[in-house]
């Protein structure tokens, strides 16, 4: 709003820039599962009645086996970004990424998961 009179700031997107199948996991799955097991952690497909994909990510601590956190995905959405998230205790992060960008931003996620714990750890 601009001096009493409402600006209107939406955008419409051409169709082919929306997802076909907006909500569904098919065009992520690829990379979330080879993202997964070059890691050797298991991505859940399913909690209760919901399609999901999350993970749980554990390192060694020295001869402990820790979780350092919780990851979970959401679907493309009609703007083609995949929301991606994580959790630790206190530790919260929200983001949307491009699919291409889909690996890198889970290894940057896995980092801060990983700092995050070994921080909590030091106090």
């Amino acid at each position: 709003m601009r001096h009493g009179i409402a600006v209107n700031s939406c955008v419409e997107f051409p169709v082919s820039a929306k997802i076909a199948h907006m909500g569904d996991f098919k065009t992520i799955d690829p990379i979330i599962h080879a993202w997964a097991e070059a890691r050797g952690l298991h991505v859940y497909t399913g909690h209760k009645q919901n399609n999901v994909r999350s993970m749980t990510v554990y390192i060694w601590i020295g001869q402990r086996h820790e979780s350092t956190g919780h990851i979970w995905l959401d679907p493309p959405n009609e703007l083609g970004l995949v929301g991606i998230h994580a959790a630790q205790g206190a530790f919260r992060f929200d983001d949307a990424v491009k699919p291409e960008k889909l690996s890198a931003a889970l290894d940057n996620l896995h980092d801060r998961l990983f700092e995050n714990k070994r921080r909590v750890e030091v106090l």
